[in-house]
């Protein structure tokens, strides 16, 4: 893979155009370095809130000021203990999201690739770019309960050609001290797949982007307390099948990747383009199939030797939030995001 950032000026400047914002200022949050085990539950919450920069957001009236109070609504439902959001890219929603949900998460990283130096973290790894014409890579990690350390890091693989590539998009690691019980959580979002550019590129830029999570997480948490990790892949579990896609990525990270394919009761996908009227609507802006289904979000844990593990792979379930009355066959025409969440709670040794 190549690394990213250096595009011709014509692309510079579309993408300024595009995906430009004005830059937020990142939230230190007080950390140290801690080691330790870990022991009772941790329930995770990962997804991805589709909250394009403000020109996007005024160009394709993607309604994030509309959009935003119903995402926190469906966080604070759910009221995990550790809340992985992708696509904040938006930094008015950003700033909201935060300031709404402080009193039931006051813990929180920045968002990722924001700051390439300082801004709170313990550690900026990566290719990450303070070109004005790069975007943000817009996860951040929320918790109930103190994060004692904070890492970001920026991927180096990245595929030329795609808007991913004009974005620092990355992972962020955190240590979440629940009672006592020390954990690290990861949050992510993979390459995403482009209509000009082949699927087996960018899935190929996908597992090189899982090996640097192993590889990082590796050097950061060694042996010393579990890793959970959640977030938008964009692996494909159904279309990618054939590829091969689903094993490989858990053999390039490391570790087990559950997603809500693997329970046959669950009848709908993360990304469900048939049942999500957003999901139709973004079909539309950004050209793929209006009735694209698979499930691309995933919540698991990663290994290493001696590193202790949850006790199994839980249930992902897939939470979906209806309008009243719902009934299957109808539109869903509250869901926020082209994407459904995904919740999993972890028994911890």
């Amino acid at each position: 893979m190549i690394a990213r950032r250096s595009t011709a000026a014509a692309m510079v400047a579309a993408t300024a155009l595009f995906l430009g914002g004005l830059a937020q200022p990142a939230v230190a949050q007080p950390v140290q370095s801690a080691a330790g085990g870990s022991g009772g539950s941790l329930s995770v919450f990962a997804w991805n809130v589709d909250l394009a920069t403000a020109a996007v957001d005024t160009l394709e009236s993607e309604k994030a000021a509309q959009r935003t109070p119903v995402v926190e609504s469906v966080v604070r439902q759910r009221n995990a203990d550790v809340v992985v959001l992708d696509e904040l890219f938006n930094h008015s929603s950003t700033e909201d999201i935060t300031a709404k949900l402080s009193d039931l998460y006051p813990y929180r990283t920045p968002v990722v690739g924001q700051a390439c130096s300082g801004g709170g973290w313990n550690g900026i790894s990566g290719n990450c770019s303070n070109s004005p014409f790069v975007i943000n890579g817009g996860t951040m990690i929320l918790s109930k309960y103190p994060i004692t350390a904070q890492y970001a890091h920026v991927f180096t693989n990245s595929t030329s050609g795609t808007w991913d590539y004009n974005a620092n998009k990355g992972a962020a690691l955190v240590q979440v001290d629940k009672n006592g019980s020390k954990t690290w959580v990861v949050g992510t979002h993979l390459q995403a797949d482009q209509s000009n550019t082949s699927t087996d590129t960018t899935q190929a830029t996908r597992l090189a982007q899982l090996g640097e999570i192993r590889d990082w997480v590796d050097g950061i948490v060694g042996a010393s307390a579990p890793v959970l990790i959640g977030g938008d892949l964009n692996v494909e579990y159904f279309n990618g099948q054939t590829r091969g896609d689903y094993a490989n990525a858990q053999a390039a990270v490391g570790g087990v990747l559950g997603t809500p394919a693997s329970d046959p009761s669950q009848t709908l996908t993360t990304i469900d383009c048939k049942v999500s009227a957003w999901c139709q609507y973004m079909a539309g802006v950004e050209s793929f199939p209006t009735d694209y289904a698979d499930d691309v979000d995933y919540i698991g844990y990663l290994d290493a030797p001696g590193r202790p593990t949850p006790t199994a792979l839980p249930n992902v379930a897939l939470d979906f939030d209806p309008q009243s009355g719902w009934t299957s066959g109808q539109t869903d025409t509250n869901a926020p995001s082209d994407h459904y969440p995904v919740e999993a709670t972890f028994q911890l040794g």
